[in-house]
C-alpha cells in the first residue's frame, strides 16, 4: 500500500498541512513526542455541540424550576439522563473486565509490549489496561468509566500459540484508540459536555466521525505500515491481501447517492472506504459529508 509516513530523517513529501510532526527536538533522555492535529472540523464542531448541550441543560433548568408540573418532571427526568448514563456505563465496565482476560508481560506479551510502546510513544501518563475478548474478526476499541480506561482487544487478532496474527495491523489498531485517549475523546467530561449533540441530526454523529479521523492520523503517525488494518477489517483477514487499497480508496470519490449521504450523515464512524481514502492521500483530511 502506498502512504505517506514520517522517518526520523526529517519530513516525508507530500504531507497535507498539519500533518503529524515531532514537537521537541530529540534528546538523550527520551524520544520525541509527535503532535498529531485534530481533524479541521472537530474543534468547530465540538463547540456546537457544547453550546447545544449548554442550552439544552439550561432550558432544562429553567423549566424546573418556572414550569407547569408536567413540564417539571419532563425536565427532571431529561437531567437525570447524564447520572443514568453514568452508572449504565460504570455496570457495562465492570461486566466487561468480569468476562475478560487482562494482559500482562506474562499473559499475552507480545501484545501487551505493543500497548505499552504506544502508550509510552503518545505520552500518556497511564497507559490503559488492555483485555482480550472473544471476537471473528481482528480490532480493538477503547472503554472506560469515570478516570479508568482500557482497550479491548479481539481475540482474532492472535493466531496459534497467542502469538499475533499481524502485529502491524494490531499497532495500528490500538494507536488508532489510544489516540482517542490521547485525544481527550474519552474524558467523561468531553462525553457530558457533548451529551445533547445527538439531539441535533448529523452533530453528534459529524462530531464523532472528526474523533476517528482524528484517531486514525495519531494511528498513522505511529504506525504507518499498519495502514492496512482498515484493509482488514473490510475484507477480513483471510481475504485483505487481495484488497487493492487504491480501488477500496477510490470508492470514496465515485460511490454517491441520496441514501450514501444519509447514511454518512447519520453515522457516527466514516465509511471504510472514506477511512482507507483520507489514510492513502495524506494531502488532504478525511471527508465528513462529500
Amino acid at each position: 500500500m502506498a502512504h505517506t509516513s514520517l522517518r526520523a530523517g526529517g519530513a516525508a513529501p507530500g504531507r497535507r498541512p498539519g500533518d503529524p510532526h515531532r514537537a521537541a527536538a530529540p534528546s538523550a533522555d527520551s524520544a520525541p513526542l509527535l503532535h498529531v492535529p485534530r481533524h479541521p472540523w472537530e474543534s468547530p464542531l465540538l463547540a456546537l455541540a457544547v453550546a447545544v448541550t449548554a442550552a439544552v441543560a439550561a432550558a432544562a433548568v429553567h423549566t424546573l424550576w418556572t414550569g407547569t408540573p408536567p413540564l417539571r418532571w419532563a425536565a427532571a427526568a431529561l437531567l437525570a439522563l447524564p447520572p443514568a448514563a453514568w452508572a449504565v456505563r460504570g455496570l457495562a465496565h465492570a461486566r466487561q473486565c468480569a468476562h475478560a482476560v487482562r494482559l500482562s508481560p506474562t499473559q499475552f506479551p507480545d501484545a501487551h509490549r505493543v500497548v505499552r510502546e504506544v502508550g509510552a510513544e503518545m505520552g500518556l501518563g497511564a497507559v490503559p489496561d488492555v483485555y482480550v475478548r472473544p471476537g471473528p474478526e481482528p480490532g480493538a476499541r477503547v472503554a472506560g468509566h469515570g478516570p479508568r480506561r482500557c482497550v479491548v482487544v479481539s481475540s482474532a487478532a492472535f493466531g496459534d500459540g497467542g502469538r499475533l496474527h499481524d502485529p502491524a495491523a494490531l499497532r495500528f489498531l490500538v494507536a488508532h484508540q489510544l489516540g482517542h485517549v490521547r485525544a481527550g475523546h474519552t474524558s467523561p467530561w468531553w462525553r457530558l459536555g457533548t451529551a445533547a449533540a445527538w439531539v441535533v441530526p448529523g452533530l453528534g454523529s459529524s462530531l464523532a466521525r472528526a474523533m476517528e479521523y482524528t484517531a486514525d492520523d495519531h494511528a498513522h503517525a505511529h504506525c504507518p505500515e499498519g495502514a492496512h488494518a482498515v484493509r482488514l477489517m473490510a475484507a477480513g483477514r483471510h481475504l485483505y491481501p487481495q484488497v487493492s487499497p487504491g480501488e477500496l480508496a477510490e470508492r470514496a470519490r465515485t460511490d454517491r447517492g441520496l441514501f450514501v449521504f444519509l447514511y454518512t450523515l447519520l453515522s457516527p464512524r466514516p465509511a471504510l472506504t472514506r477511512r482507507m481514502a483520507a489514510l492513502h492521500d495524506r494531502s488532504r483530511p478525511g471527508r465528513l459529508l462529500l
